[in-house]
């Protein structure tokens, strides 16, 4: 369902880096620094408790009563390698045993699934993460892949390859861990998207957050990918890590432009020591300080939207042809917990350990540590561990701050008539707090509400904030930096 049916205004253009002058910025920076959430969820986990697993019962009978495809996340959580900056639930094994009962264990979670959907529920979204998924070996990833495919068709069948239309399957690797074994049984299943964890190409930035990845390696390894049938290719990149410049900043930009991604995320590196143990091998001296990612931010956008990418969202850039980019011109963008998506409100099944469900009344993650995921799934129990059930007020709350996070508007009104609810009235007094915002030229007024500046198109989650009821009660909480 698009947000403003019927009259939804001509997008605005591709954003730009802003106009304002660098020293401006870095004082704005300054001035609204501090932490919060990145809202890739609403309400945010922090805000989550225990919860019942009947109450994910009851949210699958609803999707199933909808009989609408769903989205798949699959969290495969082994690496070979532990990289630095990493904040994902991931762990490092060379153990066959350790890796296979997980496999069996999340092939257990699959069928169960599909018992409560009556296996009458299709996928259009399949995106395995992690972790590294290629860090199974390919015999275990066959069967775990063929299971999820019979039990979760496409609509009507499909192609023997899955290709059937507005479907998609998507995989993370990393390409020092993916052979071309792996990349030829995720082609043969109808994997056309490959996610390539870049973050960066300089040596002295991979020496120090130990990813070492040669660009000649990057190179080949998106031909071979190529070669094998996929045909979109995701890079992530990361600014603000350790030993990183402008300078080295700006070159990593141009080699990445080389492998020619259709899109590319740029992430702003969250240093947690006090949280993500292994980051503290991080030397906290090397870190660009906040002016200097503030200056990477503002090339990447420079250097990109240059080059034929539109901006995305608050961190994504994407071909100007892509659907990513037709949603965000349509105002049909979404976001998730496996990101932006042209998908507007398709429900999201997670599976495996620390894999979080979303759907449209509740959140339910699973079991983080994989031995206790196996151990619950082995003893008939279900592995969800907490979540959060959505009240009206959270839905419409979503609703208004996904629309702000995706579409750059807020849209108070449109956003009730969408989702058949009042406006609550702590959001309408939420609204007039957006004056300051205006006033630096980060909004600007239109008929529906607001629209975000290229300027206020840096500061999101600060804009956000004041629409979460929640965040008053969570000053214990250590979020990551909103700038």
């Amino acid at each position: 369902m698009v947000l403003d049916p019927g009259h939804h205004r001509p997008a605005a253009p591709p954003a730009a880096p802003p106009a304002a002058g660098l020293q401006r910025l870095l004082e704005l920076a300054q001035r609204l620094d501090t932490r919060g959430p990145r809202y890739t969820s609403y309400p945010t986990v922090p805000v989550w408790r225990d919860l019942d697993p009947r109450a994910l019962g009851s949210a699958l009978g609803a999707v199933t009563q909808a009989a609408r495809p769903v989205a798949i996340y699959v969290h495969l959580p082994f690496c070979a390698i532990r990289c630095l900056y990493c904040g994902c639930n991931s762990f490092i094994t060379h153990s066959e045993g350790r890796i296979e009962r997980y496999a069996r264990a999340l092939e257990t979670e699959v069928d169960r699934v599909a018992d409560a959907l009556g296996g009458a529920v299709p996928h259009s979204v399949l995106h395995l993460g992690g972790g590294t998924p290629t860090h199974l070996p390919p015999a275990l990833l066959a069967p775990l892949l063929d299971q999820l495919l019979r039990r979760f068709p496409v609509q009507g069948g499909g192609a023997a390859d899955g290709l059937a239309p507005g479907v998609e399957r998507s995989v993370e690797v990393d390409p020092r861990a993916c052979t071309d074994e792996h990349l030829e049984l995720f082609a043969a299943r109808g994997f056309r998207r490959i996610s390539i964890g870049v973050q960066d190409v300089d040596e002295a930035v991979q020496q120090a957050v130990r990813r070492i990845q040669p660009m000649s390696m990057l190179r080949d390894f998106v031909r071979r990918a190529r070669s094998a049938g996929f045909t979109a290719v995701n890079i992530d990149l990361i600014y603000g890590l350790p030993r990183q410049t402008p300078e080295t900043w700006r070159a990593s930009l141009a080699a990445v432009l080389d492998l020619d991604p259709d899109r590319l995320a740029c992430f702003g590196y969250a240093h947690l020591p006090e949280r993500i143990a292994h980051q503290r091998a991080i030397d906290a001296e090397t870190l660009p300080g906040p002016d200097t990612r503030i200056e990477m931010l503002l090339e990447a956008q420079r250097f990109l939207c240059e080059h034929g990418y539109e901006a995305v969202g608050m961190d994504h850039f994407a071909k100007s042809d892509d659907e990513l980019s037709r949603a965000r011109r349509d105002g049909r963008l979404w976001r998730n917990f496996m990101g932006y998506t042209p998908h507007r409100k398709l429900e999201l099944l997670g599976l495996g350990c620390s894999a979080i469900s979303e759907l449209r009344e509740v959140f339910a993650q699973n079991e983080s540590a994989p031995e206790k995921y196996n151990e619950m799934l082995a003893a008939g129990r279900s592995p969800v561990v907490r979540g959060h059930l959505l009240d009206a007020d959270d839905r419409y709350r979503k609703a208004l701050i996904n629309d702000l996070m995706c579409n750059l508007e807020i849209r108070p009104d449109v956003v009730a008539a969408a989702e058949g609810l009042p406006v609550p009235d702590a959001v309408a007094r939420a609204l007039e707090g957006l004056a300051p915002f205006a006033n630096e030229g980060m909004l600007e007024r239109t008929r529906d509400g607001w629209r975000v500046t290229s300027l206020g198109q840096l500061f999101l989650r600060n804009i956000a904030m004041p629409f979460d009821r929640y965040l008053p009660e969570q000053g214990g909480t250590n979020f990551s930096r909103t700038v």
